[in-house]
């Protein structure tokens, strides 16, 4: 199943707050675009997640990549449609191909594959590599290198799956915070470390849950 969710409140985090505002104004008023309109009372403090949380429920998961790409097309955040469709086509990729992490035989249900993924496609080229090489050398660091036949062409799909399947979805996301840090990248890290934390208080059951 394909992480929607984490998808989506990626790319609405690289909007500002009055441009947030005005998606979520897009929301409200949903009819004048051709779908139901998510009650103004329900997108309170122009949170993200609540945002997300309201369009894939009300929605469905696929119904709400598309509102999302007609909306940022709307308010002509055009880059935004074409990143979204680039994430959610290696998504699908990495779907149909059986490429989702099992580790130990088991599925990797945190969304951490996704995150790490996201979280490498803000580097440049040159930095990816920059980012493989320290991968390969990894000693140095203090953890195990992945071979540099392993990382090839630069392709990020390849690197994370080599990450989480030699550290561990949770050591994939610490070795990257730690490399990114090394590399003077602290914007996209502290946006990992940011975005883990929501992932895992996400993941944490509830008082009720606990009662059942």
């Amino acid at each position: 199943m394909l992480d929607v969710p984490t998808l989506l409140l990626t790319s609405l985090e690289e909007l500002t707050e009055d441009q947030l505002k005005t998606f979520q104004s897009k929301l409200t008023s949903g009819r004048m675009l051709g779908f139901p309109p998510i009650p103004k009372r329900q997108l309170r403090n122009t949170d993200i997640q609540i945002t997300v949380d309201q369009m894939v429920e009300r929605y469905g998961p696929e119904r709400a990549v598309e509102i999302t790409l007609m909306i940022l097309r709307w308010i002509n955040q055009h880059d935004l449609p074409k990143k979204l469709q680039s994430r959610l086509s290696k998504m699908e990729s990495s779907h149909n191909r059986e490429l989702i992490v099992y580790i130990q035989g088991e599925y990797d249900p945190s969304g951490l594959f996704i995150l790490v993924i996201t979280i490498l496609e803000e580097l440049t080229e040159d930095q990816l590599k920059t980012f493989q090489s320290n991968l390969t050398s990894g000693w140095m660091l203090g953890f195990p290198p992945i071979p540099k036949s392993q990382l090839r062409n630069t392709d990020i799909q390849v690197t994370v799956d080599q990450m989480v399947e030699r550290y561990g979805p949770e050591g994939a996301v610490g070795i990257t915070l730690m490399i990114l840090r090394w590399m003077n990248r602290h914007d996209v890290a502290e946006k990992l470390e940011r975005d883990h934390t929501r992932e895992n208080v996400s993941n944490v059951p509830s008082n009720k849950d606990n009662m059942i």
